[in-house]
């Protein structure tokens, strides 16, 4: 089984089906919840077995019926330790020692308001992520470093990461280290305050709730956004494997974009990257500049993880493609056509660039290769609006529980 991954099922137990839908409204777009499950009455023993196959699960219980939620309450407590119940308390009902004495730390009010049920899941999806058994995520990286300024590497990891995460449809994180000319939020147009200059400074502090607030997103991605351009300020490099250490339990896939400075940070970045992908283009200087840093990459034994990602690569470029292997010594693993006009939208938009145009198709087939197992085709990835996730009826039921 997967470990978590700070995602988690949310499973609504009320035989109210407007309190289901009340919930699923207010949960709509939620980012954690990888699905959301309903049963319309009280489950035994046995219904309850799904859900430790799950990697995590909150559990909105309704306790409408006290004697009935209790008991499951307290099975909840004694016996599924990567689960974690909410009460959903009638107006009126105060009993929250007793609740305490439970297990239950969380308390949605009936009728449901959106914040309080919000809140309440996200505290408990993080009580879940502490009290994980085994560390969150395979924390795989993959580093991103151009060839010289302007040859797409940031570009390029930006499209592809956003590639990954709607694929996979799990959270991927694209973190910029490039600290004083980095372009991530600016093309995905991320408003949030906070960069990952911040997440360098609080290196040591680091904590979930610290963490919500530094990441911007766009849908399944996570970014980890560029720093303000401060040239005269200090910037704090030394936290960057404190911020990797911290990533790295919340996800299994990091790309990495870095300016290719060949800093000391960088050189530890790309010590632990499983994969290292040094983005060309076929111009003479940008080629020039390539083979400067695959020497390098030998000089460090990093060379067998490094391949080439030639960009803006025509039908016809200057050279054949095994005759830029050959000065580099690198493989040409990939290679992506010209996108100005693409890009451009894209940028306009502060999105991803999707569709099924050649370079779209291009960035989807680098994507496949950082996550293999997790990449179903495209036809096979069902798009369904979160209320979709009901199973109410008895026929349904049996998709989501064990019966």
């Amino acid at each position: 089984m997967a470990a978590l991954s700070y995602s988690y099922v949310v499973a609504v137990i009320s035989p109210e089906r407007r309190i289901q839908e009340e919930i699923a409204s207010a949960l709509e777009g939620y980012p954690y919840a990888e699905a959301l499950w309903a049963l319309s009455d009280y489950p035994d023993a046995r219904q309850m077995a799904a859900i430790k196959d799950t990697q995590g699960c909150v559990v909105l219980l309704d306790f409408s019926d006290p004697f009935r939620a209790k008991a499951i309450a307290a099975e909840l407590d004694r016996n599924y330790p990567m689960a974690v119940a909410v009460a959903l308390l009638p107006g009126g009902q105060r009993e929250l020692l007793e609740l305490m004495q439970l297990g239950i730390r969380e308390v949605v009010n009936l009728p449901i308001a959106r914040p309080d049920v919000v809140r309440a899941v996200t505290r408990a999806g993080r009580k879940l992520q502490r009290h994980s058994e085994e560390p969150a995520g395979g924390g795989h990286l993959f580093a991103f470093m151009p060839a010289k300024p302007g040859t797409g590497a940031t570009t390029m990891a930006t499209h592809v990461s956003a590639a990954a995460a709607r694929l996979t449809n799990q959270r991927i994180l694209l973190a910029d280290f490039d600290l004083r000319l980095g372009m991530t939020s600016f093309l995905l147009k991320l408003h949030n305050e906070h960069s990952i200059l911040d997440a360098l400074m609080s290196a040591g502090n680091l904590d979930l709730t610290l963490w919500d607030r530094l990441v911007g997103r766009r849908g399944m991605l996570d970014i980890l956004g560029s720093a303000p351009a401060e040239f005269g300020r200090d910037i704090p490099e030394s936290g960057a494997s404190q911020v990797l250490d911290f990533a790295a339990q919340l996800y299994s896939t990091l790309l990495i974009d870095l300016p290719g400075d060949m800093r000391d940070y960088e050189l530890e970045i790309l010590q632990r990257s499983k994969e290292i992908f040094l983005v060309c283009t076929p111009d003479i200087g940008a080629l020039h500049m390539a083979k400067r840093k695959a020497d390098m990459l030998r000089s460090l034994d990093l060379a067998a993880n490094a391949s080439v990602i030639m960009n803006r690569a025509e039908t016809r470029v200057s050279l054949p493609v095994a005759d830029i292997e050959q000065v580099l010594q690198l493989p040409v693993r990939f290679t992506v056509g010209t996108a100005e006009k693409e890009i451009n939208e894209a940028t306009q938009r502060g999105s991803a660039i999707e569709g099924r145009s050649p370079v779209a198709t291009q960035l989807e087939n680098i994507a496949r290769h950082l996550v293999p197992g997790d990449a179903p085709a495209e036809n096979q990835i069902a798009k369904r609006r979160f209320i979709d996730f009901f199973s109410v009826t008895t026929v349904r039921d049996k998709m989501n529980w064990k019966q």
